[in-house]
């Protein structure tokens, strides 16, 4: 057991130091974070000897530090982090006080991890927005974005609430796709049983019966009674499709002409266009309303909008609207056209530019886009049981019909 000198926050957020006796750096941490402080300097307290909390030490398995200590965040765990900091903030906590709380007792490790890191960069003088472009594999461009505009504003609190907001919808789509997708995964999995127990049961035992007689099997019967015999072949083949296709998608993925065709493709696609077409532009609507209520120019708030547009083809498409601006073109003409906005979003960029309130109109755009995708999404979802329901039962009826056929007809075999 050794002795660690440790740095941490008290729950009033008096910063305290002491020693702690640990097995390891790890269990000195969870010790300290049991006792309800909020560490932010742990190291050996022999002198000239000094690891500090962030390295792995040598001992530790590697699932431990890749999977334990890692700082991921999922989109549950990321909407909640959102949700509870934006309560914090607009209850009027103070910033660095609110990350305290987070990283408190109560708070699962990851988030209280996180929110220790972004109070130490916090207090080493960086701003919120600044702290977690650093960590870009939790904070999506588009958060750091919205956070950043806020900030310009002083108005944090309000955009955290605002990003809480569309990550809870984000959320709520997600849950209800996946609770959806549920009944349809079992019925696949049990049609897939229902085949396997038909090839490598029922066939092979009806196969020397037909083979006595001279005849083959019935209709696909006879397909389906060679794939054990061909079972190598067939997945040398299945392997090679699959590492083909991954090639595939690593050269478009490092080809920008590839990558963008691509991008054209999906967002011509009949009914995944559409969608994504309204993603996008809720997106860029959300964080252009958001930056102009912070008072950035437009242009800016123009171009860093737009550069949160990940499908290639869209962003040049916005890239040709916002170059007309400069030259005296309002924003809603600008974008007529292009098929990028909705025409009722247009309608209401027109008004908030006569109006003065463009920013206000660009939100409104953005909740009622975020709510026409969220209805579609759901309707598309709620269709594919009952057209799954139909193909899988229809499919495993007419291969169990095959199979009745060729039970029924051993009574004329055993006749001839």
């Amino acid at each position: 057991m050794a002795t660690y000198r440790y740095r941490a926050y008290t729950a009033q957020g008096v910063v305290t130091a002491g020693t702690i006796a640990a097995e390891g750096i790890d269990a000195a941490i969870d010790a300290l974070y049991t006792a309800g402080l909020t560490p932010f300097e742990t190291s050996l307290s022999e002198a000239g000897d000094e690891v500090p909390a962030s390295a792995p030490q040598k001992s530790q398995p590697i699932w431990r530090r890749e999977l334990v200590r890692s700082n991921q965040l999922g989109l549950s765990e990321l909407t909640a982090f959102t949700v509870e900091m934006a309560a914090l903030v607009n209850s009027g906590l103070p910033l660095d006080v609110s990350f305290r709380v987070l990283a408190g007792p109560g708070t699962s490790p990851k988030r209280s991890r996180l929110a220790t890191d972004l109070l130490q960069e916090i207090l080493g003088g960086a701003q919120l927005s600044e702290a977690m472009r650093h960590r870009p594999a939790i904070f999506p461009q588009d958060y750091v974005a919205i956070v950043g505009a806020g900030e310009a504003s002083g108005r944090t609190g309000e955009v955290l609430g605002q990003i809480g907001d569309m990550l809870t919808k984000r959320l709520e789509i997600r849950n209800k796709i996946r609770s959806s997708l549920v009944y349809p995964a079992i019925l696949l999995l049990m049609s897939l049983a229902s085949v396997a127990v038909i090839v490598f049961v029922l066939i092979p035992n009806l196969s020397p019966i037909f083979a006595d007689a001279g005849l083959p099997l019935p209709g696909i019967l006879g397909v389906l009674a060679s794939i054990p015999d061909y079972w190598l072949p067939l997945t040398v083949c299945l392997l090679g499709g699959a590492a083909l296709c991954a090639m595939l998608w690593y050269k478009i993925r490092k080809s920008a002409s590839l990558a963008l065709k691509l991008d054209r493709i999906k967002s011509r696609a009949p009914v995944f266009g559409r969608l994504l077409q309204m993603r996008e532009a809720g997106l860029f609507a959300r964080s252009l309303g958001t930056l102009l209520d912070a008072r950035v120019p437009l242009m800016t708030a123009l171009q860093i909008a737009r550069s949160l547009i990940a499908n290639r083809y869209m962003n040049a498409g916005y890239a040709d609207a916002i170059a007309r601006v400069p030259e005296g073109v309002s924003l809603n003409q600008a974008f007529a056209g292009t098929d990028l906005l909705p025409p009722a979003a247009l309608q209401l960029i027109a008004v908030g530019e006569q109006s003065g309130q463009l920013a206000r109109m660009l939100i409104r755009i953005a909740t009622t886009l975020d709510g026409e995708l969220q209805r579609r999404i759901e309707q598309m979802v709620s269709l594919l049981t009952p057209v799954l329901t139909l193909v899988i039962g229809g499919a495993v009826g007419a291969l169990i019909m095959q199979v009745m056929s060729a039970v029924l007809s051993i009574n004329n075999l055993a006749i001839q």
